[in-house]
């Protein structure tokens, strides 16, 4: 029983490392005020890309996008924006540039987290069906459980799905809980700063009215001789 148990999770494994291809790029930008950044992206026929970008921290939360295509086209181009999805068709193969612009901010830096999700092509469709096509994994499996390969394949390519989908929704919230942290240390700073300017003026305030009340009542300041005059 328990080798037949070690079996089962040694195919496991192996049928997941067959699936798990590198199909999704995850960068943090740090943009200096004043700068353009730039980015490229290999493309081979694929037949769709997402890109996704947040604006975590730095100034009022929003920079300029834009996404050009290997023949030059602008495929996306926004501005003061803070996070977008874009879902394009990529069939050009090539280097797709993502850019994020700051030059319109003189001094607040900004930091992007971006992501890059392209779907399967044909050729590493066709690789991973070799990879199953095995007569020794049919085998394998035919003798300890009661489950034909094409079974396993399909439960395993859900398991893929469901786990990039926790990942993405994982990393999504992570960074909007990043974002509203560094909103909220701005904001307390600002709170702080405030505060500390408004105790210096009733300080200052203060000290002023207690000074001049005390010379009304001294024969040798000068307020005294002059309110004396007056009267």
């Amino acid at each position: 029983m328990g080798s037949s148990l070690q079996k089962v999770l040694l195919v496991y494994l192996l049928s997941i490392l067959s699936l798990c291809n590198s199909l999704e790029i995850d960068l943090t930008a740090d943009i200096a005020a004043g700068y353009k950044e730039c980015f490229f992206q290999n493309i081979k026929k694929v037949v769709g890309m997402e890109v996704e970008y947040q604006v975590i921290d730095g100034g009022d939360m929003d920079i300029d996008f834009e996404l050009v295509a290997p023949n030059g086209n602008i495929v996306v181009s926004e501005t003061s924006k803070s996070d977008a999805v874009h879902k394009i068709d990529a069939a050009q193969p090539g280097d797709y540039k993502l850019c994020f612009d700051n030059t319109f901010s003189t001094f607040a830096r900004k930091i992007v987290f971006f992501e890059i999700i392209t779907d399967e092509d044909e050729d590493e469709d066709e690789d991973k069906d070799k990879k199953w096509d095995t007569n020794a994994a049919k085998e394998e499996l035919a003798n300890i459980v009661d489950m034909t390969i094409e079974d396993f394949k399909k439960l395993m390519d859900s398991v893929e799905n469901n786990l990039d989908k926790s990942i993405q929704s994982q990393n999504a919230l992570r960074n909007y809980e990043a974002r509203d942290r560094n909103i909220q240390e701005s904001n307390f700073q600002r709170v702080n700063w405030m505060s500390g300017v408004q105790v210096f003026v009733m300080v200052s305030v203060g000290l002023t009215q207690v000074l001049l009340i005390r010379s009304l009542f001294d024969d040798k300041s000068k307020i005294h001789k002059i309110m004396k005059a007056r009267t």
